[in-house]
């Protein structure tokens, strides 16, 4: 009778063992959902949240005209096969055909490292907006600067001068597959679609 009686609270314990763990694993897993979420918001406002890189210099201040900037002819051929373009429209995407006038591209420097990207068919300049959204405009602004930097394996890589979201010059220049353009803050320096060749 004792050794039932022994069972009985045994198995009681085991059971009440069982739930409290269940309700720990439970609450656990509530926690670690909390956390994931949290830091998913986290994530997701660093990579909305862009900068101004304060180093920048005005156009105006530096003295920059079209006399002194350094001017070479190209086309930008993305890794992805598609040929940069300045619509007059003030849209900008990616063409297979090379004929076209608005592949036809004007890269001005204006300092070590510092272009503008100017389409001599439209008579507009590349910039890139806050939200890393690339557009065209009839004038020249600090939004219209871009880093030029050639990499080794010979493709060049433009990032906004102006805008970056964790560090200078991380908002590139960059076609999607389908050739519209991808937003500078999700493109980085790796992606296919940021890797260009000059021809």
């Amino acid at each position: 009778m004792a050794l039932l009686l022994e069972q009985e609270v045994f198995s009681m314990d085991a059971k009440l063992l069982k739930a409290q763990i269940n309700e720990i694993t439970a609450c656990r897993a509530k926690e670690w959902v909390r956390t994931k979420s949290a830091l998913l918001q986290l994530k997701a406002v660093q990579w909305s949240a862009t900068k101004i890189n304060l180093n920048i210099f005005s156009l105006r201040d530096f003295g920059v005209t079209d006399e002194e900037s350094s001017i070479t002819q190209v086309k930008l051929f993305s890794k992805n096969n598609w040929f940069l373009r300045l619509q007059d429209d003030g849209n900008v995407s990616g063409t297979r055909e090379q004929n076209n006038d608005e592949v036809n591209l004007q890269l001005q420097s204006i300092g070590k490292g510092l272009i503008q990207i100017y389409s001599p068919a439209v008579g507009r300049y590349l910039a890139m907006d806050s939200n890393g959204r690339l557009f065209s405009m009839k004038s020249k602004t600090d939004s219209t600067i871009f880093k030029h930097v050639q990499g080794i394996n010979g493709f060049h890589t433009f990032s906004s001068h102006k805008y970056y979201r964790d560090t200078a010059h991380d908002m590139y220049i960059a076609l999607r597959k389908d050739g519209l353009p991808r937003k500078g803050n999700k493109a980085c320096s790796l992606h296919k679609g940021s890797q260009f060749l000059i021809i």
